[in-house]
């Protein structure tokens, strides 16, 4: 190991590592100074009941009717999820814990990465020739899903060949997202668990989910 990437995947991951926690404290003390309205009707049913389904949707795409729609789609959207939990876990794992990776997992990480970029690449496609989305997407937009993409390819590049100059590339990008992703596009991490927990409790506590025939495969 050279000794620019013993600082890239040591020191400099470390001190982006704090940058990302500072800043995302700094968010969630924001998140805790915004007040939510109080329901001020009687609740008509479980709360936690919406909450256990407003996080449990994302795995059962037939419960909404986006996904049911456009399951292609969701198929893409799970790939590319997978490759960035294999991408996140691998920067911590290499460094710290390399016995977690043997080589069958790294072989799986492989199959799931090299899906992850090609889940990107449509995505960037998408945007690209879809009129709608252009007219939507901002320069944020396009940076965030290309970078993310060239991560998970950088990620492919260092698993696959162990070499120090892929594993250099991997970990200066992974870097890079951790100090981008509280100020990016990305940053849609952060909020997701509060989003989904607030959206569950409310309608939860309204009696607004879904049947519970909806939740078996039809």
């Amino acid at each position: 190991m050279n000794e620019v990437l013993r600082v890239v995947e040591n020191e400099v991951q470390l001190v982006a590592l704090a940058i990302f926690v500072g800043m995302y404290l700094v968010r969630l003390n924001w998140l805790r100074s915004l007040r939510s309205p109080w329901e001020t009707a009687a609740p008509k049913a479980s709360a936690a009941r919406g909450v256990l389904l407003s996080f449990g949707s994302v795995f059962l795409p037939w419960t909404m009717e986006s996904t049911r729609k456009h399951f292609a789609v969701y198929v893409e959207f799970a790939l590319f999820h997978i490759a960035v939990a294999i991408a996140i876990l691998a920067s911590f794992a290499l460094p710290y814990a390399p016995q977690l990776l043997p080589q069958p997992v790294i072989y799986v990480s492989l199959f799931f990465l090299a899906l992850g970029v090609v889940a990107g690449l449509i995505r960037i496609r998408r945007r690209l020739v879809n009129v709608n989305l252009r007219a939507i997407n901002t320069p944020d937009d396009y940076f965030a899903i290309t970078v993310v993409s060239l991560w998970f390819a950088a990620a492919l590049w260092g698993l696959g060949t162990m070499s120090d100059l892929g594993l250099t590339v991997y970990f200066g990008l992974t870097a890079l997202l951790l100090i981008y992703v509280p100020l990016g596009k990305v940053s849609h991490y952060l909020y997701m668990p509060f989003s989904r927990f607030y959206f569950g409790y409310t309608f939860g506590r309204r009696g607004v989910t879904v049947r519970k025939s909806q939740w078996r495969y039809n």
